[in-house]
């Protein structure tokens, strides 16, 4: 082997650097660092050249993330003792984990913290062994693991350091005789998996493996993070990583890779992942949760350390997913992600593109929150990205239509204690924000009336933080009536108009939207402070029905438009105001929502087509926002229409 010029020294600033011959917690962290940040780099041409388990083009966005997290956490973290300092990587890196490699790598660092335990430092022998203790542990987290995926490639080159381990000076020489190895094994996977084969590319989850590989050899060669060879003093400080997108550079295959596998449908739709925290004094059944998740769908990885488990699955029943991982323990991080969608995103982008560079994006997407009702095959015609709310169900918190379903969710309302809502998480309009941009070059992001929720100036918020070339728009409406919205605007987005322009036709469409919500009981709004409890008995007593109005031009208020006695004579009163407020409108547009109600809605669809000649454009479930206001049995109807002229 070359001479090895590692390190410790280097990093201290001295001229000289000596060789690594151990590592303990401060160099562990850093050579996690080199790792990450060589991965970053080099991220885009993982995505580009993804297409196992699923063409979805995400492996490197996915793997990068969760080595940000890493550094994230550790940055600051002044631990000297190895065995403390990877048990902290582990944790990160579980809490963090994204897509498939990313859970399998959490997981392999959480084997190999294992291995390291109660240790202050390792030397180039322990390194070996907990890395095959690590690989084990790796493979024991997947259901049914194949040959020709990063697994494969871990393996090969753990079990390469532990027949060589004897033979290895330091950390450099290690280093350098196993990449090598690894190198060797991804290409390899070329052979090994159909689809790589068919793609002619190699695993990307591999690929990424052995990125991290060469981050940490080119660290142990230099002795520091900064390719011109100065010590990393105030950057470590800050725990900037200097990432950079490597797609310029690197994505020649992306065209090419995506189209040859392209498909029409995929076994399961969702990648679905979340966290579980458990009590320590009853641990994840971690194989037990694994064969019970069998039985939902495929890509299955249940990863590890103490009361930390991830879980990824791909399946059509997210929320079946997170309803089992709830009997485990406080379920977190939850996510639920299109695959096809993200496929056909990726294969949009590069139609027309040069094969051998992947066309800047372009188009406008359009995305809105949970409370937008509409149907999946309408979402997934136009690309619609939804950014979901909380739930709260007696203050168990839920990620609505992903951690529980409306089905799910309005079978429990009518027994529930309290149920509310809450604004999304930023950063989760941060994650799709970023994801859209990636295939588009504006965003029009629509929302919930801001008089009721904090999404749209969450949205807002974050978009600025994100690109210029995003537009936040409050809808001043909700359910159905944002739907019909939001529709208008993935047609305008889908015809090529852009961002600025989409989000000025939808605040004036939101001028031209009348919702009407009739109502199966009043107990919600008592309950929800909408209505004193002596108006809510009275009119109970009575059998009087109100039909509410959230109407835009008032901001999205909502007011009690007519009051009926009984179900079906409010009925009526709410058709007398949707032909009212027909009257001055042409192109009317009407859409259907319900609360548990598919008898009432089916009714409400039967009378717009017998009294307006139109039947709705869809009859869907409500979302979650709906019922908490109203309770079940409501039943909501909304009228987009263009203005008359003249």
């Amino acid at each position: 082997m070359a001479d090895h010029h590692q390190a410790a020294s280097a990093v201290e600033g001295q001229a000289q650097p000596s060789r690594i011959s151990y590592l303990d917690g401060i160099r562990f962290r850093r050579v996690v660092r080199a790792a990450a940040r060589r991965l970053i780099e080099k991220h885009g041409h993982l995505n580009a050249i993804n297409v196992f388990p699923v063409p979805d083009g995400d492996t490197g966005s996915n793997m990068a993330g969760t080595m940000k997290s890493i550094v994230a956490s550790t940055s600051a973290t002044p631990e000297s003792s190895i065995g403390r300092m990877s048990s902290i990587v582990a944790e990160s890196a579980l809490m963090g984990a994204r897509g498939n490699s990313g859970v399998i790598l959490a997981q392999f660092l959480a084997g190999f913290s294992e291995g390291v335990k109660d240790l202050s430092r390792v030397s180039p022998r322990d390194f070996a062994e907990a890395a095959s203790l690590a690989a084990r542990r790796a493979v024991e987290a997947i259901a049914h693991p194949k040959e020709g995926t990063i697994l494969t490639v871990i393996r090969d080159w753990a079990e390469h350091l532990r027949e060589n381990c004897h033979s290895y000076k330091d950390f450099h020489h290690l280093l350098h005789d196993s990449l090598d190895r690894a190198r060797q094994s991804v290409q390899e996977t070329r052979e090994k998996l159909a689809a790589l084969k068919a793609a002619d590319v190699v695993d990307a989850g591999g690929l990424g493996f052995v990125y991290l590989l060469e981050g940490i050899a080119e660290f142990t060669e230099r002795g520091t993070l900064n390719r011109r060879g100065k010590t990393d003093g105030p950057a470590e400080t800050t725990g900037a990583v200097g990432a950079q997108d490597g797609a310029q550079a690197d994505s020649a295959t992306l065209g090419e890779a995506q189209e040859r596998v392209a498909v029409e449908e995929l076994t399961y739709g969702y990648c679905t992942e979340c966290l579980i925290r458990s009590e320590a004094a009853s641990p994840v059944d971690r194989e037990e949760l694994r064969c019970r998740l069998e039985q939902l769908g495929d890509s299955i990885v249940v990863a590890g350390a103490g009361a930390v488990t991830r879980v990824h699955v791909h399946t059509d029943t997210p929320d079946t997913v997170f309803a089992i991982a709830a009997e485990y323990g406080a379920v977190s991080h939850h996510k639920a992600e299109d695959m096809l969608r993200q496929h056909r995103d990726l294969l949009a982008a590069v139609a027309g593109g040069h094969p051998q560079a992947a066309p800047a994006p372009t188009g406008t997407a359009v995305v809105t929150d949970s409370t937008c009702d509409l149907p999946r095959e309408l979402l997934d015609q136009y690309g619609i990205r939804t950014v979901p709310l909380r739930l709260f169900l007696d203050d168990e918190e839920y990620v609505d239509k992903v951690s529980i379903s409306v089905d799910e969710f309005n079978r429990r309302l009518p027994s529930s204690r309290s149920a509310r809502t809450s604004q999304p998480a930023p950063a989760d309009f941060r994650t799709v924000y970023e994801e859209v941009l990636r295939t588009h070059a504006q965003v029009a992001s629509l929302h919930v009336t801001a008089m009721y929720s904090g999404t749209h100036q969450s949205a807002a918020t974050v978009a600025r933080m994100v690109s210029p070339h995003i537009a936040a728009v409050d809808c001043r409406t909700l359910t159905v009536g944002l739907g019909l919205v939001v529709l208008e605007a993935a047609r305008r987005a889908q015809a090529g108009m852009d961002a600025a322009e989409v989000a000025r036709l939808a605040a004036r469409d939101a001028d031209n939207l009348h919702v009407y919500v009739s109502m199966e009981t009043l107990d919600f709004a008592v309950r929800g402070g909408r209505m004193s409890r002596g108006t809510g008995m009275v009119a109970k007593l009575l059998h009087i029905k109100p039909v509410l109005c959230f109407d835009p031009r008032k901001g999205g208020k909502v007011d009690v438009a007519a009051k009926g006695i009984g179900p079906r004579r409010a009925g009526e009163k709410l058709f007398a105001l949707l032909e009212r407020a027909a009257a001055n409108l042409d192109n009317p547009r009407f859409a259907v929502a319900h609360v548990g109600a598919p008898d009432t809605a089916a009714r409400y669809a039967k009378e717009l087509e017998a009294r307006f000649g139109v039947a709705p454009l869809y009859v869907v479930p409500a979302s979650p926002v709906l019922g908490c206001h109203s309770g079940p049995g409501a039943c909501a109807v909304a009228l987009l229409g263009d203005q008359k002229v003249g």
